[in-house]
């Protein structure tokens, strides 16, 4: 084998073990690197009973700092989460989540949606400083069962 087909060989080789990590690497659906991961002030339950209207439940904490004012709610350092729902049929609701940049820099986010058991990365996308940016979607829910729903935000570059 002449030297030069081998050094193309071993180059092809060297640039095939430094892909390996790239091919096996997973953003577990994420669109963007993780720069920060922080859970919703505020996860709440949905009772859907075997007849009637669904009843979604709550509670919050409202702490104050020692100057009386309210603390704060934002999250990875100044980003701000809502979950908010509503019912759109029956057996359907509808779902919206807000992130607010509260901060001096775009960042790009999406929301790890936890309702029940199942865990949904929903990509909100870029989101420019003092702006706001949301996603609504619907999700299906059987009757007879309740869920707990969470939010985690995640953010990145």
């Amino acid at each position: 084998m002449p030297s030069a087909l081998r050094a193309q060989v071993a180059l092809i080789g060297l640039l095939a073990v430094l892909l390996i990590p790239i091919g096996t690497s997973s953003l577990r659906g994420l669109t963007h690197i993780l720069t920060c991961k922080d859970q919703s002030a505020t996860p709440f339950s949905v009772v859907v009973p075997e007849e009637g209207a669904p009843t979604i439940s709550s509670s919050t904490v409202i702490e104050r700092t020692p100057e009386g004012e309210p603390a704060s709610n934002e999250i990875c350092g100044g980003l701000t989460l809502d979950l908010i729902m509503g019912a759109a049929t029956t057996n359907r609701a509808e779902m919206t989540l807000a992130i607010t940049n509260n901060t001096d820099y775009g960042w790009r986010g999406s929301v790890q949606l936890k309702l029940g058991d199942t865990t949904v990365p929903i990509d909100i996308g870029g989101i420019e400083s003092g702006q706001q940016a949301s996603d609504t979607f619907e999700v299906r829910l059987d009757r007879g069962r309740t869920y707990e729903i969470a939010g985690s935000l995640l953010i990145g570059p």
